[in-house]
């Protein structure tokens, strides 16, 4: 991912999908003061929603017109639309119930993912009828393979073939840094296991990334930022650093 600089902050994005000029996205970090959360739940709710005024701005969209899913850490993909403008975007009880991934195909329909360690992905999907995606990726939802579902219901609204579609893999809890237990040892891929010292690891980008390249997806269009949001504390909130207290950074995209 590159840095792109405004107002004082930082915004992240991929570079290979702000080059097709198709799409605007950003992931959001931290302002100075270690502000900047997004998820309306937590904290003071007019800070989090003049956040999500200021990434809006960012884009170029409203922030009451954002549609948020409620990240359930399983396998559900919600298709919207412009009708669904505005749930979740003002107050969390009206985001997608029990949704871990939001795909449309129509423009100005701003789709926003809120994380603090999981992965957000974004697909795109381009040719005569674009398609965008967004994933939430932790253990349980790689698990329950996410990223193979949201894929082929890609692949269905847009008529593309996975090797046709654009992935982005957001920054996220580094392998250095996700010691686990045997359950999501056992849940993940055994190369994407790492001992270290007499604890297992598993590296959950490198998962997500194996997911999609078994979904089909060409590893040259899949980019990885490989920030970790354990260690940026400069940059990224962390459940695991700074627990349930911990704000949530996001992926916003829409389609231009």
């Amino acid at each position: 991912m590159r840095e792109v600089k405004g107002g004082g902050r930082i915004g992240l994005e991929f570079e290979g999908m702000a080059r097709l000029g198709r799409i605007r996205h950003v992931f959001s970090t931290r302002d100075r003061e270690g502000g900047g959360n997004l998820a309306l739940s937590r904290g003071d709710l007019e800070s989090a929603l003049a956040e999500r005024a200021f990434w809006s701005d960012w884009i170029g969209v409203s922030e009451r017109a954002w549609v948020v899913g409620g990240a359930a850490h399983g396998n559900q993909i919600a298709v919207v639309a412009q009708g669904d403008c505005g749930l979740g975007a003002t107050e969390p009880d009206t985001a997608i119930p029990g949704t871990d991934g939001l795909l449309t195909t129509q423009a100005d329909v701003p789709l926003f993912l809120p994380v603090a360690d999981c992965a957000a992905v974004l697909l795109y999907a381009g040719g005569e009828s674009p398609g965008l995606g967004l994933v939430h990726a932790g253990w349980r939802g790689l698990a329950s393979n996410v990223l193979a579902a949201a894929v082929d219901e890609l692949c269905r609204l847009t008529n593309c073939s996975p090797q046709e579609i654009f992935a982005g893999i957001s920054p996220c809890i580094g392998p250095a840094n996700f010691e686990v237990g045997d359950d999501v040892r056992s849940a993940a891929p055994e190369n994407r296991q790492i001992l270290m010292g007499s604890a297992w690891h598993v590296d959950l980008a490198g998962w997500a990334f194996e997911q999609l390249s078994d979904s089909g997806l060409s590893s040259e269009l899949i980019e990885c930022s490989g920030l970790d949001t354990v260690e940026r504390e400069d940059l990224f909130f962390s459940h695991r650093r700074d627990g349930e207290s911990a704000g949530r950074n996001g992926l916003l995209a829409v389609l231009a």
